[in-house]
């Protein structure tokens, strides 16, 4: 049996300035990416893309207790001046709630062939 190859592309970015709202299943975070060693989150959209977001000190405190499988909605405020130190800094206003259960189809099951020994799958 031949199974066809799908070639493996990275996630489209969220760009915050063209499209303010954000709303995904988080899927889970990769840390110390690029040269920055930034935190890149990446989430499932309702049309079933993934999207990451690159991380900033706002969106890290704010996303560092979301777990898996959360339905998370991002905001894009603009930028807002700190009081304290008088620097500018894009904001966002991040909510999250647990995910709406989806029913899983017989065809969403992968099936396995007969023939194979399972004792030879070395996990």
């Amino acid at each position: 049996m031949s199974k066809e190859w799908k070639k493996i592309e990275t996630n489209a970015m969220w760009d915050f300035e063209e499209d303010k709202e954000l709303i995904g299943v988080f899927m889970g975070a990769e840390t110390e990416v690029g040269p920055n060693a930034s935190n890149v989150y990446t989430f499932r959209k309702a049309d079933n893309t993934l999207i990451s977001v690159w991380g900033n000190t706002i969106l890290d405190s704010r996303f560092k207790n979301l777990v898996k499988g959360e339905e998370v909605k991002v905001e894009y405020k603009g930028k807002s001046t700190s009081p304290k130190t008088g620097r500018t800094y894009h904001n966002f206003d991040v909510s999250h709630r647990e995910a709406e259960f989806k029913e899983i189809r017989n065809e969403d099951i992968p099936v396995i062939e007969e023939g194979i020994n399972t004792e030879e799958i070395p996990f």
